[in-house]
């Protein structure tokens, strides 16, 4: 059986911190007739066993274990994990201990710095801008109001919601919901569609879908559970069109960078401006270049879409990718003082409500660089 590490990985992460769908608790299933791995298993269920490990992280050498999961990640050929023995283990358990949100009441600080600013993650916040001209600040208690134009608007638990109110005959009045650097977003459209904005991003959609087809426009970055319907939905970006009728699929589509258009299910299809056009199966991926060009590719979704489950999950990114992801989130800014520091690449994942000083605790524990705060400025270098 042909296995990768990191999915595994992600399996145990994913079994303890949230709940598995039907075919990621099959995947698990899988993984554990291994005996190997079953022990491996149950003794990160075992939290004295965990938390003993995770008090031996200071003495822990990380880049030998952190190079030999890349080293066996890439092995894609592996068919028996017996050969690699106790390093596997080793290596699973360490990163399981980075990844998994401990509610560890102990000695947290000893990972980071206590004389230096830490830095809390974002939160829900947005600004509405309603069809009246009228801005409402989103995200700090919970809302109810009605527009000119007779729809109600509430946000509570998280989400923004529309309904429609006794006048249906609404046409051309649209509200834009703007999501700053350091905030996210939840919003429920008319129609019933579910739109997760990440942080750094513009949404514009009608109050009420009215015509033929549904059609925002986006700017930035957003999950989409597209409510099934006979008419078409569209979401219009800089780079090209998204066409579905009823499916779950990511976009990332900030300015001045490669948009990415990643299908989880269903069908889309995906139209350049320069009119090309491809269709998505799950699994698939359209890129556009910045110079336009268009391509499609197999890729794992969870790297595309796990920060809206709460995770960032990074698969031999380059550290410059990283913290441009990190900066939106954070709301901070990033000094490379060595440039070649930017092309160090990293895989694993990262709890996206914990601070940003755990992450760079983490690099610095690597050996390969070392980091200063000051206010909200991040600046890295050897």
């Amino acid at each position: 059986m042909k296995l990768d590490l990191y999915r595994v990985v992600e399996l145990f992460r994913k079994s303890f911190s949230t709940s598995l769908s039907d075919e990621e608790k099959e995947k698990l299933d899988d993984v554990l007739r291994d005996d190997y791995l079953k022990k491996v298993y149950d003794q990160l269920s075992d939290e004295t066993f965990v938390l003993d490990k995770f008090r031996e992280f200071e003495e822990y050498k990380y880049k030998p274990a952190f190079n030999k999961l890349k080293v066996y990640r890439h092995r894609i050929q592996i068919r028996r994990w017996t050969i690699w023995g106790s390093s596997i283990a080793a290596v699973l358990i360490l990163v399981f201990v980075l990844a998994r949100p401990w509610e560890y009441n102990g000695n947290m600080s000893e990972f980071v710095k206590e004389t230096q600013h830490i830095i809390p993650p974002g939160s829900s916040m947005a600004i509405l801008k309603l069809a009246d001209g009228r801005m409402i600040e989103i995200g700090k208690q919970p809302l109810r109001l009605e527009d000119t134009q007779g729809s109600v608007v509430k946000y509570e638990n998280g989400r923004l919601s529309y309904s429609s109110g006794k006048e249906t005959t609404i046409t051309e009045a649209y509200n834009e919901l703007v999501v700053p650097v350091g905030g996210e977003c939840h919003v429920l459209l008319d129609d019933g569609t579910d739109v997760w904005l990440n942080a750094d991003s513009k949404l514009k959609y009608p109050i009420v879908f009215n015509g033929e087809s549904r059609e925002v426009v986006l700017s930035g970055e957003a999950y989409f559970e597209v409510k099934k319907d006979n008419r078409p939905f569209i979401v219009n970006l800089e780079s090209g069109d998204i066409t579905v009728l009823g499916t779950s699929f990511g976009v990332s589509a900030y300015p001045g960078y490669p948009n990415y258009t990643t299908l989880v299910q269903g069908s889309v299809r995906f139209t350049s401006l320069r009119r090309e056009q491809i269709v998505l199966t799950p699994g698939e991926q359209a890129v556009v270049d910045i110079s336009g060009s268009l391509k499609k590719r197999s890729v794992d979704v969870e790297e595309f879409i796990g920060w809206k489950d709460g995770v960032f999950i990074f698969k031999d990114k380059p550290l410059a990718e990283i913290m441009k992801i990190l900066e939106r989130w954070y709301g901070v800014h990033v000094i490379f003082q060595d440039e070649s520091l930017k092309e160090l690449e990293y895989t694993g994942s990262l709890e996206r409500y914990n601070s940003i000083n755990t992450f760079l605790q983490l690099l610095e524990k690597l050996e390969e660089i070392r980091y200063e705060i000051k206010e909200n400025t991040i600046a890295l270098f050897k």
